[in-house]
């Protein structure tokens, strides 16, 4: 009976556990649109974010969306700002918070010298959250977006 308790005991333990990770403050969803780019051709990175309830995104300190560089990809810039990128704020007597229910769109430019077949891009956002008990934590989150990459035979090989 001892070893069935240490088990229910353990289990208890782990699912709490996985109740305080910091991905179940944030969830990024994103994608690359077209699927399938031709190379030398351009295509958009969107991101969505959600917050779980009771979990404010504090607009200062800044907000942050960082790329990863990939000699794959160009992006005009591999920093964006939560001002850059013109996010919805709302005004409370605890601070500005970020509404993050617009979606991002970041450009880019697949390499003529792209690799072929299924390729990545990956970044990550650096946050401030503000929790129901009025504390706050500046963190991060990684997030990630695949697509297919196909030859352009118009691209003249060197």
């Amino acid at each position: 009976m001892t070893k069935f308790n240490a088990l229910i005991l353990m289990c208890l333990f782990l699912c709490i556990g996985r109740g305080f990770s910091q991905d179940d403050f944030l969830k990024i969803e994103c994608e690359v649109s077209p699927r399938h780019i031709l190379q030398g051709n351009e295509g958009l990175l969107k991101i969505r974010i959600a917050a779980r309830n009771g979990v404010r995104i504090s607009a200062n300190p800044e907000f942050l969306i960082q790329l990863e560089e990939n000699e794959n990809v160009s992006f005009a810039k591999i920093f964006f700002a939560g001002s850059e990128l013109n996010l919805p704020t709302t005004q409370e007597k605890e601070g500005v918070f970020l509404d993050p229910q617009k979606e991002i769109e970041v450009p880019f430019s697949l390499n003529d010298s792209a690799l072929i077949g299924n390729l990545t891009i990956s970044g990550e956002i650096i946050f401030t959250l503000l929790l129901q008990d009025n504390w706050s934590v500046k963190t991060s989150q990684k997030f990630s977006a695949n697509f297919i990459s196909r030859r352009n035979y118009k691209i003249k090989k060197k």
